[in-house]
């Protein structure tokens, strides 16, 4: 059985990367409603620009002021060509944070973290925040007024995704999610919530990166928000089991209108689907 007294502490703090990228005055005119935390990769640009074209446009919600970053590390090799070209696309869209560390899987730890961060120091009256990844389709209108409710009051030490209860490190050496004894002791995770997609309130984002740096660095980044909760004694609120599909589904006009998050999906099939899907919902 996991208990929060059982939470690895480090010697050592996470270590902190200066912003390469950064957008420093995103939440300087207002305090948005919702800010989306989209972790992506540098070289991703048509994945990007689909989802600016879809869920990711902040103009999609009258009346709701919506932001959106993704986040980024720094791509191996690095090329002047590239660089230039992010650089552009930064300064076109005024969306995209970026630290200097690798921009690798095992590092998607320290991508949330840096979201965090952010949240703390350049936004931090934001009511709420999502963290999002690329592959979903997501109804940001579901989520806003029929989940989080701007006419209700802001809702405090809230987080809330599709559970994970009593998951297991990785005990197979050849799969890329393997994790030691050294590296994690226990036998059980904390319950988190899958990183496809989970929000949390405000207040919790600065908790979860002010605690992150007590604890020992986990690589898998959902479970190690989730033994960052465990250390705060933040409860996961749980929803009805048909507002988040962490699968794939094929899609169905009705079935969607009903659900906030469905995985899988590539940049291709979410531009092609959204125009139906936005028609469908004027009709409903």
């Amino acid at each position: 059985m996991f208990t929060a007294e059982n939470v690895p502490l480090s010697n050592e703090p996470l270590k902190r990367f200066p912003f390469l990228l950064n957008e420093t005055t995103k939440c300087a005119t207002h305090d948005p409603f919702l800010v989306l935390l989209i972790p992506s990769v540098p070289e991703d640009t048509a994945t990007q620009v689909a989802i600016r074209m879809t869920w990711g446009n902040e103009s999609l919600l009258p009346g709701i002021a919506v932001v959106k970053l993704f986040l980024l590390g720094i791509p191996s090799p690095h090329s002047v060509s590239g660089r230039n070209a992010l650089l552009r696309e930064s300064t076109t869209f005024r969306d995209i944070i970026q630290q200097h560390f690798l921009d690798t899987y095992n590092n998607l730890t320290l991508k949330t973290m840096m979201g965090m961060v952010w949240v703390a120091r350049f936004c931090p009256n934001a009511k709420y925040f999502m963290k999002i990844d690329t592959d979903m389709l997501f109804n940001p209108e579901l989520l806003v007024h029929h989940l989080l409710q701007p006419s209700h009051e802001v809702r405090k030490n809230y987080f809330t995704g599709l559970i994970v209860y009593k998951g297991t490190p990785e005990q197979n050496t050849s799969s890329k999610w393997y994790m030691s004894k050294e590296i994690y002791r226990a036998d059980l995770f904390p319950t988190y919530c899958s990183g496809t997609g989970y929000v949390l309130s405000g207040n919790v984002a600065t908790k979860i990166f002010s605690i992150a740096n007590l604890l020992k660095p986990l690589f898998v980044e959902d479970v190690f928000v989730g033994l960052c909760l465990a250390k705060l004694g933040i409860r996961i609120t749980h929803l009805p089991p048909d507002l988040l599909n962490g699968m794939y589904i094929r899609y169905n006009r009705c079935r969607f209108a009903k659900l906030i998050t469905v995985h899988k999906y590539t940049k291709e099939e979410l531009v092609q689907l959204w125009t139906d899907f936005m028609e469908a919902k004027r009709i409903w």
